[in-house]
């Protein structure tokens, strides 16, 4: 159904598809923007499904939406979807020269003169186009009118949304087709295949007549002579002939030309959006509507999206930031529990270095207590070693100073025998050093040796 807007389609899409319905086949094909074709599939329909080009049951065709989808994938590009040629009804009806908007009034108004079915059930959509009639100055224009029952056009489009195929329009199968013969795109042509027979101007199909299973000729000899009569001024000059198994001969000198390629009617269906013909869409409004705000410039919708990706970029660049920074305190912290553990080692070193000094330290300020108390400790010792025989060992000497006794050392010792004792404590009397030595008090241990005790006093 036209609208009196344009649907902004996808300026990215570098293909395009078509699907055209048929009794037997599902033909799909996509073709570049050269329509050269890409890729063409064909998937067999349940008998029964479509009968004299209607459709019967809308479950195999569903089936055979979900076989197509499954054999194709994922269909991003929206597809022309070509229904049977019994669904929809085309009329080529004239007006007064007026504009198309107040033809489509029109139209509507009286629909019930050109289609056999009531307006409120059906969809419609027209196009103007030129007839050998136009060749001759007259105020009137031709309309090309077709339409079809709103429920079937809506099953059918339910049904590819379904099965995951997204329709760009709906047209009838046997006015698209046209599109990809280019045999017919001169002068007053007659095409026919197996279900149609059409008379064509131009390369636009200006007369349609169904012939299922057509196995004869005469139906195409009654249209070329219909197409005789009905535009005297012109002359025929091809018949078109597409999949059919007979030949056809002609007296009159006419030019009987050919097609093979069984997608014609697919492909004629995907070039719709690669040329300037103008096309016909009996999606309902409601549908077009949707799909013009799916596609179409919304400032509110751009600013949306905008905010979506700004937030994702934001949120993005957080994320990305925080897993760096904690990444880096991550490392950081490693660093400082090195430097800690460092640290700690050294402080235990440094400890046990204070503590050795202290040590040190107190065993120098004994030696400096020695030396302030005035005592003559070099003395001392040289007399000890110098009468300390072969056996003796000291373990202690203790030092003090009386104001009386003057100083007394007391040693404690270890020796191998008596004699060793008394020779030191004789050697030490007659060195005259000491005022007064006193006789060992000794005991033996359990190893037999001698433990003994000397006292020594200087001075008083």
């Amino acid at each position: 159904m036209k609208i009196p807007f344009e649907i902004n389609t996808p300026k990215l899409l570098t293909t395009s598809a078509g699907l055209a319905i048929h009794d037997e086949f599902l033909f799909f094909i996509e073709v570049d923007e050269e329509a050269n074709s890409m890729r063409k599939i064909t998937v067999p329909l349940a008998e029964g499904c479509i009968v004299n080009g209607q459709i019967k049951h809308f479950s195999m065709l569903e089936a055979g939406f979900n076989e197509l989808h499954k054999q194709v994938g994922k269909i991003r590009e929206p597809v022309i979807i070509g229904i049977p040629e019994g669904e929809a009804i085309i009329r080529l009806p004239s007006f007064p020269n007026m504009s198309i908007d107040d033809i489509r009034g029109s139209l509507d108004l009286n629909f019930d003169e050109y289609f056999p079915f009531p307006r409120h059930d059906a969809v419609f959509d027209i196009i103007q186009i030129k007839t050998p009639a136009d060749l001759q100055e007259r105020d009137e224009v031709t309309i090309l009118a077709a339409a079809a029952r709103s429920a079937t056009v809506e099953k059918i489009l339910e049904t590819a949304r379904k099965a995951g195929i997204p329709a760009g329009a709906v047209e009838p199968v046997n006015f698209a087709m046209l599109r990809s013969i280019p045999e017919a795109k001169e002068g007053l042509c007659v095409f026919a295949d197996a279900h149609n027979i059409i008379t064509t101007w131009e390369g636009m199909g200006i007369f349609f007549r169904l012939a299922n299973n057509l196995n004869g000729v005469q139906d195409i000899l009654n249209t070329i002579q219909f197409a005789q009569m009905q535009y005297r001024n012109v002359r025929l000059e091809k018949i078109i002939l597409a999949g059919l198994n007979f030949q056809l001969s002609s007296d009159a000198g006419l030019n009987i030309i050919n097609v093979e390629d069984e997608y014609y009617s697919a492909e004629g269906l995907a070039m719709r959006n690669n040329i300037d013909t103008p096309g016909l869409d009996l999606r309902p409004m409601e549908f077009v509507e949707l799909e013009r705000r799916r596609y179409s410039f919304n400032i509110n919708r751009l600013i949306l999206w905008g905010l979506i990706v700004g937030f994702v970029m934001l949120s993005v660049g957080t994320i990305s930031y925080t897993f760096t920074c904690i990444r880096n305190l991550t490392t950081e912290i490693e660093i400082m529990r090195d430097s800690v553990s460092e640290y700690t080692r050294q402080r235990m070193e440094l400890v046990q270095e204070n503590q050795r000094l202290e040590r040190e330290n107190q065993a120098t300020e004994k030696v400096l207590q020695f030396l302030q108390n005035d005592i003559p400790v070099l003395e001392i010792m040289e007399a000890l070693e110098a009468n300390a025989g072969i056996g003796l060992k000291f373990d202690t000497a203790d030092f003090s100073r009386n104001g009386l006794t003057g100083v007394t050392v007391i040693l404690d010792g270890k020796a191998d025998n008596d004699k060793a004792i008394m020779n030191m404590t004789e050697g030490l009397k007659a060195s005259n050093k000491f005022s007064s030595v006193m006789l060992p008090i000794s005991q033996r241990d359990q190893t037999g040796r001698i433990i003994f005790k000397l006292v020594l006093r200087m001075g008083g």
